[in-house]
């Protein structure tokens, strides 16, 4: 079953002070064509630990530009899938948890230690 909608594509942008803000979305609206998940594509994906519920298929692939996360009737959605068909684009989707629907907290910084500092040693 095919039926036109309003997607919204969910980009995230970093903070402006690095680890002290957190990353902004940014959303842009184009128009797809929605259609349900074939059964054959259903269980090959389960397979991987993957679970599609959606397919939207925008009529310009360029509209599409590597968003990750997307939102259709306030519900948001992970992208799985991509499948470029001549000037189209279908995005194959599953429901986002909680953790991937929210943007990406930036990793916290890491020490190392130093390389260059001298080891103290007991020569007596």
């Amino acid at each position: 079953m095919w039926r036109q909608g309003v997607l919204k594509l969910i980009s995230e942008t970093p903070g402006a002070h690095g680890i002290f803000d957190p990353p902004t979305e940014n959303e842009r609206t184009v128009f797809c064509v929605i259609r349900s998940v074939g059964s054959q594509e259903y269980y090959r994906a389960m397979e991987n630990d993957l679970h599609p519920v959606l397919v939207f298929r925008l009529a310009d692939y360029a509209e599409y530009q590597g968003e990750k996360i997307c939102e259709f009737e306030d519900e948001r959605y992970r992208v799985i899938r991509t499948y470029c068909d001549g000037q189209a684009i279908e995005l194959t989707v599953e429901e986002a948890t909680v953790d991937q629907a929210a943007p990406d907290p930036e990793p916290e910084p890491t020490s190392t230690p130093d390389l260059d500092a001298e080891e103290e040693t007991d020569d007596e």
